[in-house]
């Protein structure tokens, strides 16, 4: 649970860090959106959905356009159309459905900036300019959805859970206004709890309550073959706090095993192949993750955002290193060190940088350091090197195409998952850059060296020329292979 509007606490208390990693800095967008905004999701053209947030019209949503060349920071703006009028949600579920123009939103922990864990959602159909925004029936019998987690599952699945009740667990989406029950978690409540898919199919949860699993430190799978919950491995040290209940970002990393940020100054690793957690890092300066973003960058480590317990003010961008299992400090936005971290969300776009907003006006974007690691790289097997604009259903094959991880994590009030394939032409006589709309992929597994295909839609504004075809997944480009559009 957490306040709806900032926390005012005076510039004093703010922390000083003065060792940041590597000379990395933060590029404000040349266009603002004009708006306060939060949560970003990835359509399947290359465009960013963003929905304007707190001291605004939470009914609104916008998109942001790379320009020309795929350049994000010199991005424009449009409308993203309106949610249904009795429908203004903050910290909410949402997912980018496999057809390629589907966008899900269900619950939020308020509406109209009144505390209800609302049961409400909404459904967004995208073409072009065009953004269609319906109500969405909640699953049956179903009383409140809240800030409640969502994932797509390896076999094309979104699952949903419900914010604070075990007896409601969670339910697949059927269709508009459909969905089939599941079964109870083991715990007390998923609330505050976040969805981490693993390279196996499985998900992973760390409850932020005592449960029949442990006391302090349980964690639960969710086996998607039987459909069923069991109790995971204990984590190494309580990471939920006991007053809010909350807890940080959960971010599969490139070498396969899960970064937990906990709310308590604690942290820890899970290993799927060996099923049990070692420590983690311990933030400096009592740091915690008191509901706090992490985005995976291409080079394999996890940039996080991490701020004093409690909501309050004084954060600090921090990147942890798989390798050496480090935190490290890392440049700050403009408005952190002043916000808490809860207000924060990390997205890594198709580019490999990763977009910061904060529930104000200002978006920025930070280019991590270091090169692309190599085995998270996403590689083109096979695809027709004729084409022609306007044609749908083309077919690309490839290794990996999903990426190996979501990549960008909250916990229960935002997913931002971009665990799908991307497809870029850039003509190799202007520069200019244009991306295709995927749809409907073979499978949404991230387990490394997965083979499979997705297909591809060409806009007919591609001039014909040749091109260079590529695949992205979590901001990692594959090969490049040479295609002719007509």
């Amino acid at each position: 649970m957490k306040l709806y509007t900032r926390i005012a606490i005076a510039l004093t208390v703010l922390l000083a860090f003065t060792a940041l990693a590597g000379a990395q800095s933060w590029t404000p967008l040349n266009k603002q959106p004009g708006a306060n905004v939060g949560v970003m999701l990835q359509l399947r053209d290359g465009r960013v959905l963003v929905h304007e947030e707190q001291a605004g019209d939470s009914t609104a949503w916008h998109v942001l356009t790379p320009d020309a060349t795929g350049s994000y920071i010199n991005g424009t703006w449009s409308s993203g159309g309106h949610l249904p009028s009795n429908y203004s949600p903050w910290f909410f579920g949402s997912q980018v459905l496999l057809d390629g123009q589907t966008v899900v939103v269900e619950g939020g922990e308020y509406n109209f900036g009144s505390q209800v864990w609302t049961k409400l959602g909404a459904r967004l159909t995208y073409s072009g300019s065009s953004f269609t925004w319906v109500a969405n029936s909640p699953p049956s019998g179903w009383s409140e959805i809240g800030d409640a987690q969502s994932v797509i599952l390896f076999d094309g699945r979104y699952m949903q859970a419900s914010c604070c009740s075990p007896q409601t667990g969670s339910a697949f989406y059927t269709g508009p206004n459909t969905w089939s029950s599941n079964g109870n978690i083991v715990g007390l409540a998923n609330d505050e709890g976040g969805y981490t898919l693993l390279p196996s199919g499985k998900v992973l949860m760390v409850d932020a309550w005592s449960t029949v699993c442990s006391s302090s430190f349980s964690s639960e799978l969710f086996d998607p073959t039987s459909d069923t919950w069991s109790c995971g491995p204990n984590t190494t040290a309580q990471l939920w706090d006991n007053s809010g209940h909350e807890l940080g970002s959960a971010n599969l990393t490139h070498a396969g095993k899960v970064f937990q940020v906990g709310a308590t100054n604690n942290t820890s690793v899970y290993d799927p192949v060996a099923n049990s957690w070692s420590a983690g890092p311990t933030p400096p300066n009592g740091l915690t993750g008191y509901d706090s973003p992490g985005a995976l960058e291409p080079n394999g480590k996890v940039l996080v955002m991490l701020g004093p317990p409690g909501f309050g003010s004084g954060c600090q961008m921090l990147e942890y290193s798989p390798s050496s299992n480090t935190l490290a400090n890392a440049a700050n936005p403009a408005n952190c060190p002043s916000d808490p971290s809860f207000v924060g969300h990390l997205f890594t776009l198709p580019t490999g940088q990763v977009m910061f907003t904060d529930l104000s006006g200002t978006v920025e974007i930070y280019t991590p350091a270091g090169s692309v690691d190599a085995n998270a790289k996403p590689t083109i097997l096979a695809s027709s090197t004729n084409l022609t604009h306007g044609t749908s259903n083309n077919i690309l094959y490839g290794k990996q195409l999903n990426g190996i991880a979501q990549v960008n994590a909250y916990g229960d009030d935002y997913q931002g998952d971009v665990n799908f394939p991307l497809v870029k032409l850039t003509n190799t006589s202007t520069g200019k850059v244009y991306f295709c709309l995927t749809h409907n992929e073979s499978t949404h597994s991230i387990a490394p060296g997965v083979i499979m295909y997705t297909h591809f839609d060409i806009p007919s504004t591609v001039p014909p020329g040749v091109y260079n075809l590529q695949s992205i997944a979590g901001g990692i480009s594959s090969n490049a292979i040479k295609v002719t559009v007509h």
